[in-house]
């Protein structure tokens, strides 16, 4: 008697499934995922970045225009009520920074110029040890000073004071979430940031004097922009302080935005933690927390859209509110309307840039679960072979020892 080991199922107590025991896969491809998805976002990138050189180039006035703009943007803010908030606007003088091509070209002059710093930076290091007191902020403000290539001058010192109005304001919120560490902790991290609160104003400050930001500091209450380029970027800002300045609704939104731009980051973690593929079947004995997970990653590129929505949002009410104050200055006669299509320009260019961020955000989740799942299923699809390669096998040998017991008998 000869048995088809194909079509043989084993006795219960040769059951392939308790003696032959599935194993488990792992979470795979987390890393690679994370890697990858910030891939998702280059096109994104690349356009902000050709719509900030527009935004640049249309910004740029004449002499003439530049006093014009200033003087109106003055007004504006009288006019809106902003400058009776104690909303002032400073400007930072721009610095030209050496491209590549030209420093690897006059090489010689750099190296000699690095030499001189860092002979003046081992000056500084040796006056601090000389004194016996080491002071960290002021050893960190020193080294700044030697090796930056931005130099902040007699003109930026009002901007810079508010840049760091502004970073005091957000350690001092950092320090209230600290309440519950013993004192001595807290004046440590306390002393240390504070030291450091100058040092990160002008690293701030570095993207005012290459000319590439403008911004409101809502803490400060102030507003920053380069001297040349993007000035006209001022309304859009001022825009910016009417929120902040303004309803319940319109300052929840301003103080929504750390929270949003921080939220799509949360939602791709989630998602590529998940071991669960999108496509997976929901189980009836899935509890509450992995029925959560998994809504969240089939709905992560609608969430991270969803997230990212009143910042987007928030900075379109800015330019439509700043676009309407330079709107009523050039009925006044108090700018051109020359200056008045640049600001539009402007602010339209400014939105782009933040809807593409909210399409960049969008894609990388998109890509990173799509990278994810595909990997993942690679591992399953591996470990389901090599399982079924082992019950093959078994199933195999028990039709042999069924074989030979059926030849006995």
């Amino acid at each position: 008697m000869k048995l088809d080991s194909a079509k043989f199922t084993p006795p219960p107590r040769y059951d392939a499934a308790s003696n032959v025991k599935k194993p488990k896969t792992r979470n795979k491809g987390i890393i690679t995922a994370n890697y990858a998805a910030p891939f998702a976002a280059v096109p994104t990138g690349i356009a902000a970045g050709g719509i900030l050189k527009f935004m640049k180039q249309v910004s740029k006035l004449s002499p003439e225009e530049t006093t014009l703009l200033r003087r109106g943007a003055r007004e504006g803010l009288k006019q809106s009520g902003l400058y009776d908030k104690g909303v002032r606007a400073y400007r930072m003088q721009e610095v030209s920074l050496p491209k590549l091509k030209d420093a690897i070209k006059d090489f010689p002059k750099y190296k000699d110029a690095l030499i001189n710093r860092i002979a003046k930076f081992n000056g500084v290091i040796e006056k601090n040890l000389e004194s016996g007191e080491f002071d960290t902020g002021k050893f960190i403000d020193s080294m700044f000073k030697v090796f930056s290539p931005v130099k902040y001058g007699r003109k930026d010192k009002k901007a810079l004071n508010a840049l760091q109005t502004e970073v005091n304001a957000n350690v001092a919120k950092r320090m209230g979430k600290m309440k519950h560490m013993p004192e001595e902790i807290q004046q440590t991290i306390k002393s240390s940031l504070e030291s450091l609160s100058g040092l990160m104003a002008k690293m701030q400050g570095m993207m005012f004097k290459t000319g590439s930001n403008a911004c409101y500091l809502p803490n400060a209450n102030k507003i920053i922009t380069p001297d040349k380029t993007l000035q006209t970027s001022i309304f859009h800002e001022m825009g910016h302080a009417l929120n902040n300045n303004g309803g319940i609704i319109m300052k929840t939104l301003q103080k929504a935005r750390p929270v949003a731009m921080a939220l799509p980051g949360i939602i791709l973690l989630a998602s590529i933690l998940n071991k669960r593929k999108v496509n997976d079947e929901q189980l009836p004995t899935d509890s509450k927390f992995q029925r959560l997970k998994d809504g969240i990653k089939r709905n992560a590129g609608k969430l991270t859209a969803l997230a990212m929505l009143p910042v987007v949002a928030e900075e379109g009410i800015a330019s439509l509110r700043g676009g309407k104050i330079a709107k009523g200055l050039f009925k006044d006669g108090k700018l051109t309307k020359e200056i008045l299509n640049k600001v539009r320009l402007t602010n339209l260019g400014g939105f782009a840039t933040y809807a593409l961020s909210l399409i960049g955000a969008v894609a990388t989740v998109k890509l990173a679960i799509k990278v994810k799942d595909n990997i993942q299923a690679k591992h399953e699809a591996k470990v389901d072979a090599k399982y079924q390669a082992k019950l093959e096998k078994y199933n195999h040998k028990m039709a042999k020892k069924a074989e030979k017991a059926a030849a006995k008998a």
